[in-house]
């Protein structure tokens, strides 16, 4: 638990800014956005001179610096206190697009102020660390709620398991959906309805998704709070949420990590091996019959699909190129031939080993997608993709197209192509900028 909480703290850290200040100079190292603002004061500065020496103006430059990237402000003028908070605030209004860091004095004129002070950064970063603690906590208090879970219980058996988690922002309201009924009466329909939908393409004999339950017979369902507000998450929130679970140790390759995200978002769910969200907030779940259709269409993304091998699928977005069709990976209940097809070397998902009962040959998704071990798998259309992603990214170009759905839990190594995440480049992740699309 203390790792968990130091991961969230540093999180709470990286994101935040607080601290900063009117006329306060920068004391930490800024090394990799040094070189960079000094020739951004320099060309104001040579741009103004004879303004700033004849008119007896000042200049002065705000800076923020995350690493090597940085956000600036700078402006000139007569009236000191009214240059400093314009700039301070222009720069803080750009910090937060860009670097999410705070924005220090800089530059007076042409004297650098920024001095590196590693004793002082120090003593800032213990206090940092100290208030991310104390809010942490004060806010878990109130969390805490009887029946209420914050870590993935003992399961009940090793087998392949969908665990589901009650997910929202640092600010977002508690509908309680993890301890009050609701979700688990949503997700209990939901299967009865998939075991229908099954039965019907399979001869009668119906699956259903494996559920994570705990030893009482309920649905193992963990609540997690985000350590980031909704407006400081990315357009597309699982380029946040899915990090943030990895670094919390939700990422367990025989688990399915879902999330009822009560947040709004411009998606009304969103998934990929082997994680998913449906948003509660979305204008497109707007009864529970939405709620329902939307959590089955994103399962099949959690597990590979749609695959662009299963005939009448696209080439490039894991969807069929008829987007109106009335399935699961449409807009309906049905199940059509990403269930059951007769492609050769092309996976279907009743062979998904998060299906019971279990097929004879099942097929693992975080295999194929997330370690790239797609074995009997080779249907051409697939070799295709994944070849032309591993050339696309060998190559600089983005490319996260591999003949399924992607892998939430990796990142984009050049060197290498796709990587699984570690702490150091899931937190990397979770800190993406929000307009960074």
């Amino acid at each position: 638990m203390k790792k968990i909480l130091g991961v969230i703290v540093l999180a709470l850290l990286l994101s935040g800014n607080a601290y900063a200040g009117i006329n306060e100079p920068g004391i930490t190292s800024i090394a990799g956005c040094d070189r960079g603002l000094k020739s951004v004061n320099k060309k104001f500065i040579k741009k103004h001179l004879k303004k700033l020496s004849k008119k007896n103006e000042n200049s002065v430059l705000y800076a923020s610096c995350d690493y090597e990237n940085y956000s600036w402000a700078v402006n000139k003028g007569k009236d000191l206190e009214k240059l400093h908070k314009k700039t301070y605030k222009q720069c803080t209004k750009y910090a937060r697009k860009h670097t999410g860091k705070e924005c220090y004095l800089y530059a007076v004129n042409d004297e650098i102020v920024w001095k590196y002070d590693k004793a002082k950064a120090s003593t800032i970063a213990k206090t940092k660390i100290a208030d991310a603690k104390k809010l942490l906590e004060k806010q878990k208090e109130l969390d805490m709620k009887r029946g209420r879970f914050f870590k993935d219980q003992p399961d009940v058996n090793d087998d392949y398991q969908i665990h589901f988690i009650y997910l929202i922002s640092q600010d977002g309201k508690d509908r309680e959906w993890d301890i009050n009924g609701k979700m688990q009466k949503y997700l209990i329909e939901m299967n009865e309805i998939m075991l229908r939908e099954t039965a019907k393409k399979s001869k009668g004999e119906g699956q259903k998704y494996k559920f994570d339950y705990r030893k009482d017979g309920n649905l193992d369902i963990t609540f997690v709070r985000l350590s980031k507000n909704l407006k400081d998450l990315h357009k597309y929130r699982n380029q946040n949420i899915a990090p943030f679970l990895w670094m919390n140790k939700f990422n367990n390759p025989k688990k399915i990590y879902y999330t009822f995200a009560d947040m709004k978002s411009v998606d009304g769910g969103e998934a990929g091996v082997h994680m998913g969200s449906t948003y509660l907030g979305s204008k497109h779940n707007n009864s529970k019959q939405q709620v329902i259709k939307i959590t089955l269409h994103e399962l099949h993304h959690a597990q590979g699909g749609g695959f662009n091998c299963v005939p009448g699928m696209s080439n490039t977005n894991a969807h069929w190129k008829n987007r109106d069709q009335n399935n699961q990976l449409g807009h309906g209940l049905a199940l059509g031939k990403t269930y059951i097809h007769e492609e050769e070397g092309c996976p279907q998902l009743i062979d998904s080993v998060y299906l019971t009962p279990t097929s004879k040959d099942p097929y693992d998704p975080f295999k194929l997608i997330c370690l790239n071990k797609w074995g009997k798998y080779n249907h051409p259309k697939l070799v295709k993709a994944r070849e032309k992603q591993a050339s696309d990214l060998r190559n600089g170009k983005w490319n996260y197209t591999n003949g399924g759905s992607g892998c939430k839990f990796s990142y984009w190594d050049q060197m290498s192509g796709m990587k699984l995440f570690d702490d150091q480049q899931a937190l990397k992740a979770y800190n993406i900028k929000k307009d960074n699309h």
